[in-house]
């Protein structure tokens, strides 16, 4: 199959050709040509006239109901969700049943990303079970292929459990993940801590949770002289601890969550669950100081934090239902809705495509002849409504469901 796409316009930041128009021969997934005088044969032509064409997008958050909660979403369900949304890459989170504990685990998915057409990245628990007590088998997980270890959304309280995974993945290089929350400051708390929420009547997550154990993970992260990525900031306060341990030198990035760029906590003001997240939807300035951080660089990633649930465990009284929101298939649709005259198109690549790349040591994807195609095709200006006949996933727990949407994928 040989698809020609003209009159794109790339947006690659770092590239020679960013903001300029190109035409691209892909033939079975390889770039044949670039911008070639001679007119080409083909079996399907893309007009991208006013579209963009970025590199493919990495999820460095996200949750896969398999193995262990297939009905929730399994491999192929995830990796369709994925592509229709422009993502190439998931980083999967080892919160599963089994726990991804162990190089087994690791391998599983390596050989499930074989089968799909996005590329599947292990994420390596910290500790066994998410326990929070025992050191999992790192060294292991790393030579089998993880690219990075986390807890998902465990924090790991434990101080010298933290220190120890810190200086243990110091000998191969390695990342751990930090999810800031200090449990004993919220314990049981589903909201942010605000006049409005206490009047709802749900215990309170105060900032203060995240901030006080993000300032912990940042003194061992200088002690140890280790690497640090902190998932899931969610407070003003919390940017500005990352900013000073970027000036002080340290090794350390982070990222925010989609939905807490699109939403605040005004959205639970009619204990609707589907934005019942963790960590909760903060306050409006919480949110415009996150997307001022996101345009300054200081927070690196902006992460999906896809989280398919089951419809039983979001059809129930707000403090009983599960956290989280499907995010993959509208995440470009709803930037553009939404978003795009705060954070711009190149800021977005930066923050979903090149920089979690550079992080994480995945390879850029090449506007090359002979070349991988790994690019997304994005259609600012069509329309369309996110239902159960456009969904890919399993789960339908998505604050965009039934809404018409600017802002398309383009299937290549």
């Amino acid at each position: 199959m040989r698809t020609y796409i003209k009159n794109a316009t790339l947006c690659y930041p770092e590239h020679k050709l960013h903001g300029k128009i190109v035409n691209v021969l892909i033939n079975n997934s390889l770039i044949e040509s670039i911008n070639t005088k001679v007119s080409p044969s083909f079996d399907q032509e893309i007009d991208a006239k006013g579209m963009s064409l970025f590199p493919g997008l990495v999820d460095v958050h996200c949750y896969s109901g398999e193995p262990g909660n297939e009905d929730k979403e399994d491999f192929e369900s995830l990796s369709l969700a994925a592509e229709s949304g422009g993502f190439s890459d998931l980083f999967l989170l080892p919160d599963n049943s089994p726990v991804n504990d162990s190089k087994s685990g690791v391998s599983y998915i390596n050989q499930a990303s074989k089968k799909q057409n996005v590329n599947l990245h292990a994420l390596g628990a910290i500790t066994k079970g998410l326990n929070g007590q025992d050191l999992s088998e790192i060294y292991d997980m790393h030579m089998a292929g993880a690219k990075a270890f986390s807890d998902a959304k465990h924090p790991v309280s434990d101080v010298n459990m933290m220190k120890r995974a810190l200086d243990y993945v110091k000998s191969f290089n390695g990342i751990v993940y930090s999810f800031p929350l200090d449990e004993r400051v919220s314990p049981g708390g589903i909201v942010n801590e605000s006049p409005a929420n206490t009047a709802l009547g749900l215990k309170s997550t105060p900032k203060l949770a995240e901030e006080l154990l993000l300032n912990r993970d940042i003194y061992l992260l200088e002690y140890s002289a280790s690497r640090l990525h902190v998932s899931a900031i969610s407070s003003e306060g919390s940017i500005s601890l990352i900013e000073k341990a970027k000036k002080k030198g340290l090794d350390i990035s982070c990222s925010v969550p989609l939905s807490h760029l699109l939403f605040n906590e005004d959205q639970l003001q009619n204990f609707d669950t589907v934005y019942k997240t963790n960590p909760p939807l903060r306050s409006e300035s919480d949110r415009k100081a996150l997307i001022k951080a996101v345009n300054a660089g200081i927070i690196d990633i902006i992460h999906a934090d896809h989280t398919p649930e089951l419809i039983e465990n979001k059809d129930v009284e707000f403090d009983q239902a599960n956290n989280g929101m499907t995010m993959l298939e509208t995440a470009l649709a709803a930037y553009n809705t939404y978003l795009g005259d705060d954070i711009s198109l190149d800021q977005l690549v930066n923050a979903m495509s090149i920089n979690p790349r550079k992080r994480f040591d995945l390879s850029q994807p090449l506007l090359e002849e002979g070349k991988e195609f790994q690019f997304t095709l994005f259609d600012p200006n069509k329309e369309w409504i996110y239902n159960s006949s456009t969904m890919f996933s399993k789960s339908s727990n998505s604050p965009f469901l039934d809404q018409t949407l600017k802002g398309k994928v383009i299937k290549i």
